[in-house]
C-alpha cells in the first residue's frame, strides 16, 4: 500500500515560518548589538554594508522554512523523514549559535569552525532533500550561497581582527 502525500497546509506552513523567523530573531537578540559589533570590526574586502543583512537574513529565513515545510510535508520513507528532520534541525541549531558565538562572544575562530560544518550541514540538506522534494532543495541554495558568502567574511574576520 502506498501512503499518499499529505495536502498543502497553510497553518502548517504558517507554522514552520512563525518559528523559524523566531529563532532567527532570537539568535540575533542574544548576539547584542550585531550592526554596532559589525561595524567595529576590521572587515575584509567585499564586505556587505550592516543594512544588508537586515533584509537578507528575514527573506533566507523564509525560504528554509518553507524548504523545511515542504520535506516535513512531501517526505514518505521514514529513513528520510529522520534525516531530513534531523539535517534541518542540526542547520537551524548551528546557524542559532553562530551568531551569538561570533558576535556576543567574539570567537572569531570559532565561529569559522561552526560556519563550516554548516556550509556541509545546508549543502547535505540540499542533496537529502532533493528526494523527497526538488522545490525545498531550490529552496535552500540562496541560503547556501549566502552562507558560502559569510564563510569568506568570517574569516576574514578572524584573521583581521
Amino acid at each position: 500500500m502506498i501512503k499518499e502525500r499529505p495536502k498543502f497546509n497553510w497553518l502548517h506552513l504558517l507554522i514552520f515560518i512563525v518559528v523559524v523567523e523566531a529563532i532567527g530573531s532570537l539568535s540575533a537578540w542574544l548576539a547584542g548589538d550585531i550592526k554596532a559589533i559589525y561595524n567595529g570590526l576590521s572587515l575584509p574586502v567585499l564586505s556587505p554594508p550592516d543594512g544588508l543583512f537586515g533584509i537578507v537574513w528575514p527573506i533566507l529565513y523564509a525560504l528554509i522554512a518553507i524548504a523545511g515545510y515542504l520535506v516535513y510535508q512531501q517526505t514518505i520513507n521514514r529513513r528520510d523523514r529522520i534525516m531530513n528532520t534531523a539535517l534541518f534541525g542540526i542547520q537551524l541549531l548551528l546557524n542559532f549559535i553562530w551568531s551569538i558565538i561570533f558576535f556576543s562572544q567574539s570567537a572569531y575562530w570559532w565561529g569559522l569552525v561552526i560556519i563550516l560544518i554548516l556550509d556541509l550541514v545546508v549543502l547535505l540538506c540540499i542533496l537529502q532533500f532533493y528526494r523527497s522534494s526538488r522545490l525545498a532543495a531550490i529552496l535552500m541554495v540562496p541560503y547556501m550561497v549566502w552562507i558560502c558568502f559569510a564563510t569568506y567574511l568570517t574569516l576574514g574576520v578572524a584573521l583581521l581582527n
